[in-house]
């Protein structure tokens, strides 16, 4: 028996590996034996747990074309409750909340915050030029629109825990560019409003898309996920992308920091959230 079809379908977010260009890829499967030449309609196919194996029919030769794309976007009310709603503090780079990590926050938000909105960000540390840049400012001078994956670390195979999601706001680094590392710089670390930081190679940081994005899906951050603005990394897990950022700080430490990492984690962490067959 020999059977003919083709399936496509639909994956959202290659997690922790999907970088802002989207990619395209297909195989193709060449038949045990020639066809026989009879025309067999194509057959669907369905997810079957262990229970049910006994009742799932095989075929002896099969062949056709499996093609699969990334164009998946998921909308900002999915992206909110798979990957926001209900987490661990720190499991998708929220807010600390705690004393802390709040200790010093107050310094490092004047002159960028006007009350509770962040107006402006602060670039210091071992660079030839700090400055001070309002967010109108940033949005100007390095804008971007694309489409970049968001995974939480701990998502399990096939979970819904992982997006495509089209955001804007501008560059980290047309930042990095205006502030001019020294050459010794081999750190980079975001600070939330609250204090909450996470500090990153900047080798790291420069290789990837690197975004403070401002919009997700077409509307204000603030009304899409419920901040000011937030991290996004490319290839990164959700753990580190901080939110609500008000300082970058560029340092020359003597160990470089240690890049994220998803060991003993599923990977490349796809979920298939739609299919057809022709």
């Amino acid at each position: 028996m020999s059977k003919r079809g083709s399936i496509a379908v639909s994956v959202v977010a290659l997690g922790a590996m999907t970088m802002s260009t989207l990619s395209l890829g297909q195989a193709s499967a060449a038949p045990a034996t020639e066809p026989s030449g009879d025309a067999v309609e194509p057959q669907a196919c369905e997810w079957v747990s262990e229970e049910s194996v006994s009742d799932v029919r095989a075929v002896s030769n099969l062949e056709g074309t499996f093609a699969w794309n990334q164009d998946a976007v998921t909308g900002n009310e999915e992206l909110r409750h798979v990957l926001y709603e209900g987490v661990s503090q720190y499991l998708c780079g929220v807010h600390g909340n705690v004393a802390e990590v709040a200790q010093g926050a107050s310094s490092l938000n004047q002159a960028v915050t006007d009350g509770d909105r962040i107006v402006a960000l602060r670039v210091e540390g071992d660079v030839r030029n700090s400055f001070v840049a309002t967010i109108e400012e940033c949005l100007d001078e390095a804008p971007i629109q694309t489409v970049l994956g968001c995974t939480c670390a701990g998502n399990p195979a096939d979970g819904r825990a992982s997006a495509n999601a089209e955001v804007t706001g501008f560059t980290v680094a047309a930042l990095l560019e205006r502030a001019q590392p020294v050459e010794e710089a081999n750190a980079i670390t975001f600070t939330a409003q609250d204090g909450y930081a996470v500090t990153l190679p900047l080798s790291y940081v420069q290789q990837r898309h690197s975004v403070i994005v401002t919009e997700v899906g077409g509307a204000a951050i603030d009304e899409a996920l419920g901040c000011q603005n937030q991290l996004w990394l490319g290839a990164t897990s959700a753990r580190s992308f901080v939110r609500d950022v008000v300082s970058i700080k560029v340092e020359s430490l003597p160990q470089e920091p240690g890049v994220p990492t998803l060991q003993g984690l599923n990977q490349p962490n796809v979920g298939v959230v739609e299919g057809a067959v022709e």
